[in-house]
């Protein structure tokens, strides 16, 4: 009952809504960090979580800095620089466990005394270890300083980052076009972020697309650097189909006892075998990759001889089922996942990037399927 309700409810968005809104093509995740005093660069880090698709995350400080912005304020904050020097850091009120589901972390922070401000350079020290790794994007705020040493602060208490492009400046001058200055300068930044490695790959046979999980091996490793691979697989003993490739794979071969509907495996070091059916062996294979869920895939396959695709599998927002297109089907994918509480599906899943699987992203895939 309670899908059906929900289902009544997507089908009114889509009857409701006239014009779309505009979501991500990018498939990285970002995270938009930003601290801000007078509110300047609260609207650039907008723009720029604007125009990456990310989520905003606001550095909160110890609330004890002179306001409205003075003399004073500068000569505290230059006192509190003199502590942090010295290693007495201050209290900010933000704090992360984790950025692991973030594949690019932009920093947007202003300029306090030529340098960068306290809150901001607190928070990256707190979580420099969690940060290690991660690809960094930096956008900076001042009235007309240069940011040299904003810069080197970053690359100080960041030493394991990887730093994407050139750091944005906005100083005063600039304030009044920082939509198109963000706009501008994300679009430099996104084609420079490496996304993670997927593990994940089509099989298309019969006119039907196969999600299936590469194996975290060697092997696995070796048969992704094939891909994408079309190949005439041979029929045999009414459960798998078989191929012989021309190069050796790396092999750990071990009698798995069972062999399961879907399974990948590689028979000796050259045979890729496809199985479409469930039943014990007493064969020796190393694991490949398995089919998802196999459901239809002797259906697909046949009984003959079959022409078998496999492709690397990108993630396109949206494509909850992974075959490729964007559709209404991926509706009702969506709406199970979020009833069955799976929202580790897949990436595809999370349409708005917000790193959560929710009834948002029926709205932003609903928009997106209008948009096409």
């Amino acid at each position: 009952m309670k899908r059906f309700f929900l289902f009544i409810f997507v089908m009114m968005m889509f009857n409701h809504f006239s014009h779309a809104e505009v979501v991500s093509e990018n498939q990285a995740k970002c995270l938009v960090l930003y601290y801000s005093y007078s509110g300047v660069t609260k609207t650039l880090a907008e723009n720029i979580a604007e125009n990456c698709g990310g989520t905003l995350l606001e550095v909160v400080d110890h609330g004890n800095y002179p306001r409205p912005e003075s003399q004073t304020t500068y000569t505290y904050a230059n006192n509190e620089r003199s502590q942090i020097d010295n290693g007495i850091w201050p209290e900010i009120n933000t704090s992360v466990d984790s950025f692991d589901q973030w594949d690019a972390i932009f920093i947007c922070t202003p300029l306090w005394n030529g340098k960068m401000a306290n809150p901001m350079l607190t928070f990256l020290h707190n979580h420099a270890a969690k940060l290690s790794n991660k690809q960094v994007a930096l956008a900076v705020t001042s009235w007309s300083s240069g940011i040299s040493n904003v810069v080197v602060d970053a690359h100080n208490t960041l030493p394991d980052c990887v730093f994407l492009g050139n750091p944005l400046h906005v100083n005063y001058n600039g304030r009044s076009r920082i939509a198109e200055l963000a706009s501008e300068w994300v679009e430099t930044i996104l084609p420079e972020i490496e996304l993670p490695n997927s593990n994940k790959m089509r099989v298309i046979v019969g006119g039907k697309t196969f999600l299936a999980t590469i194996d975290n091996s060697a092997t696995g490793e070796a048969f992704k650097n094939l891909l994408p691979m079309t190949i005439s697989m041979t029929e045999l003993n009414g459960n798998e189909k078989y191929y012989y490739l021309s190069d050796n794979l790396p092999k750990n071969a071990s009698n798995p006892g069972t062999i399961h509907t879907g399974d990948i495996m590689l028979y000796g070091s050259s045979c890729v075998v496809l199985f479409y059916k469930t039943f014990n062996t007493s064969y020796s294979y190393t694991r490949i990759a398995w089919i998802d869920d196999p459901t239809g895939l002797a259906e697909a396959v046949g009984t003959g001889d079959a022409t078998v695709t496999f492709t690397l599998y990108e993630v396109i927002p949206g494509d909850v089922n992974g075959d490729g297109e964007v559709t209404i089907g991926d509706v009702t994918d969506l709406i199970d996942v979020i009833l069955s509480d799976n929202a580790s599906m897949n990436d595809a899943a999370d349409v708005n990037t917000d790193g959560e699987v929710s009834i948002g992203d029926v709205t932003a895939l609903i928009n997106l399927i209008l948009e096409k």
